[in-house]
């Protein structure tokens, strides 16, 4: 029976890694910026930054990379087939896809930042970084986002970073940076974010005093960004505060969100960990993960409710793991729960009501080589 089960695994991660792969393979792409940490002496200052384009089409597909807030000669226009993937290498420090200097860019409007990517037909569309001190000729840090196409677009949303831990306790774990950015796909567009804790240290942006929590609305127009960001050891409400926040909008918009750097484990190692994501209308409630080689404290599951209620199960228990009260409320998953049985390192997630899910995931030997992406179910 055991047998049978797992292979019921595999056949159900073949058909989800298809119909994933297809979700990303998109004519139109919307690149919002990240925020990244400001310190050029920190090992998470935004280095090399590069974006790969790549199609499963034999034929040359052209396309053109528009950088948001730049002249017609900024744009980049180029061909790409199956055989001849591209890289494009779209600068260092500040550039329009890395904010670093987020206390200037919170809580306002910015319009020359993030790209929009065309092409005739679908391609796919990745940005990765690496992040260091200003002259590191070897980066110790390193991040990428997957653009997800019109797959992306959506009107209700729930965020996800690190947890940060053990932010600021010794000077290797300084510069941790949470953020969340916004990009709209149409002119005049309202936004409201809600569910902020008002003992979040926002950089821009003054949270009201009290308890509890409070929202912010704003509008944008086409390609236009709103950023949100918070360094993790300046209060303790920023370490995990923009995990299950809530984004509402009125036309589709596009949102990233994550942390530059963060982890989730309590050493002195850590990384980045950013993704773009997809509206509520995508997710679901049935998720199969797939171990790394990390350790057990940092190869987790982050599961973030979107509805009141919601009850987390693995390996098709039938009691739940956790019970999570409140829509933005969130359980992280420990390695220890993976199965390590052989090779089947794998960990069926099932709730009872849709869920956001993301999963951190490691190399051999260290807390610092980690990452985080969004899972789809």
């Amino acid at each position: 029976m055991r047998v049978v089960f797992r292979k019921s695994y595999l056949s159900l991660f073949l058909l989800l890694a298809t119909q994933t792969i297809k979700s990303q393979l998109s004519k139109q792409h919307y690149i919002p910026p990240i925020a990244a940490h400001n310190a050029s002496s920190s090992n998470a200052y935004p280095l090399d930054q590069h974006i790969y384009i790549s199609t499963p089409s034999d034929n040359n597909i052209p396309y053109s990379i528009t950088p948001v807030g730049g002249t017609s000669g900024s744009i980049i226009s180029d061909v790409v087939s199956n055989s001849s993937p591209n890289v494009h290498n779209i600068g260092t420090g500040p550039t329009n896809f890395a904010i670093i200097n987020s206390g200037f860019y919170g809580g306002k409007v910015i319009d020359d930042k993030g790209y929009i990517i065309s092409a005739d037909s679908p391609i796919y569309v990745a940005v990765r970084l690496r992040a260091g001190r200003i002259g590191d000729s070897t980066p110790p840090q390193a991040g990428a986002l997957v653009s997800k196409g019109l797959s992306a677009l959506g009107t209700s949303f729930r965020t996800g970073t690190f947890n940060s831990q053990n932010p600021g306790s010794n000077n290797n774990n300084a510069n941790y940076l949470n953020f969340i950015t916004m990009m709209a796909t149409e002119d005049n567009t309202q936004v409201i974010i809600d569910n902020l804790d008002k003992q979040l240290d926002l950089a821009g942006i003054t949270s009201p005093s009290g308890s509890g929590t409070f929202s912010i609305t704003f509008n944008l127009d086409i390609g236009e960004t709103y950023l949100i960001s918070a360094e993790a050891e300046n209060v303790v409400a920023n370490r995990d505060g923009l995990i299950g926040v809530s984004i509402e909008s009125d036309k589709s918009i596009v949102v990233n969100s994550g942390s530059a750097n963060g982890s989730f484990h309590n050493g002195s190692g850590r990384d980045y960990g950013i993704d773009q994501i997809v509206g509520a209308d995508k997710i679901g409630n049935e998720y199969v993960f797939v171990r790394g080689s990390g350790s057990d404290g940092w190869e987790n599951i982050l599961i973030v409710a979107n509805q009141d209620n919601t009850d987390v199960f693995i390996d098709g228990g039938a009691t739940p793991i956790a019970s999570l009260a409140s829509a933005g409320d969130y359980h992280l998953i420990e390695g220890a729960s993976f199965s390590n049985s052989g090779s089947n390192k794998t960990l069926y997630v099932r709730t009872s009501k849709n869920v956001y899910a993301w999963q951190g995931i490691g190399g051999i030997g260290s807390e610092a080589n980690q990452g985080m992406f969004f899972v789809p179910p």
